[in-house]
């Protein structure tokens, strides 16, 4: 089968300033013209509907970084400083930033713009001058028997697992992501994946406006090919009104869990 050559695969944007006006950042960029390129982390298809009017939306999260001000001599790392990852459609951004405390009250440049949300979900043509989805793909081999993951564990052999299952609301959502931390026995005969981060669909958080804005970073972790835990990252709360965006909410799903050698 072909599976996502994560090693290769892509995530960039294009902010040329003579034709867009930036909407998601905090300094005033002192540039003209930037491409910032991004690994991708894991992918999320989500399809709804059925047979011939069922539709898919494929979403990539790229990899995570710190919030900087690009092509300066010094003084490159912003303050307050936040971490920061994009998810991104064809058509959509979500932007999740997350700073020492939530609702840390942030500006946007220009401060007319508000304030910068932990979360900021938008059309591609609204923020960027271009946004690209560079997915490339590569053969692997299905290990339908935990002996067959322990030997590719214990071999080195690159591994992407896809999870595959279904919303309360009748979605169809498939996890494809590459196995970065996974543990193994030949002994006592087991493997159990620990890996992430992934993105997964909660409909809970849905702005009415944007599908992308429903995806929450989470980590997967799975031993069997029928069942995977999700540990997600919500705001939690730490005393005193304050809350920070932290993973700390499992959620247990009945799935198939396909284990794949990358050859």
């Amino acid at each position: 089968m072909h599976v996502t050559d994560f090693s290769r695969s892509f995530l960039r944007i294009r902010l040329d300033l003579k034709l867009t006006q930036p909407k998601t950042i905090s300094q005033p960029p002192p540039f003209t013209l930037n491409n910032a390129r991004f690994p991708i982390e894991s992918r999320c298809q989500v399809t709804r509907g059925e047979g011939s009017a069922a539709s898919s939306v494929d979403y990539v999260l790229g990899s995570a970084c710190k919030t900087e001000q690009v092509n300066v001599r010094e003084n490159i790392w912003h303050d307050p400083n936040a971490d920061m990852c994009l998810v991104a459609s064809n058509d959509e951004f979500l932007i999740i930033k997350g700073w020492d405390r939530n609702n840390k009250g942030v500006m946007l440049s220009p401060p007319i713009l508000g304030q910068q949300p932990e979360r900021h979900a938008g059309k591609n043509v609204d923020a960027f001058t271009d946004l690209r989805i560079d997915r490339r793909e590569t053969s692997g081999q299905i290990l339908e028997k935990t002996e067959e993951i322990v030997a590719a564990v214990l071999e080195n052999r690159p591994l992407v697992s896809q999870t595959e299952f279904e919303t309360p609301n009748g979605s169809r959502v498939l996890l494809e992501y590459p196995v970065k931390v996974v543990n193994a026995s030949e002994r006592d005969v087991f493997y159990q994946v620990d890996t992430g981060p992934v993105i997964v669909p909660d409909a809970a958080i849905f702005d009415g406006t944007h599908g992308i804005s429903t995806m929450r970073l989470a980590f997967i972790a799975h031993n069997t090919l029928g069942c995977t835990e999700l540990l997600l990252s919500v705001p939690t709360p730490i005393g005193h009104g304050i809350s920070v965006s932290h993973y700390s909410r499992v959620l247990k799903l009945e799935a198939k869990n396909r284990m794949i050698a990358v050859d």
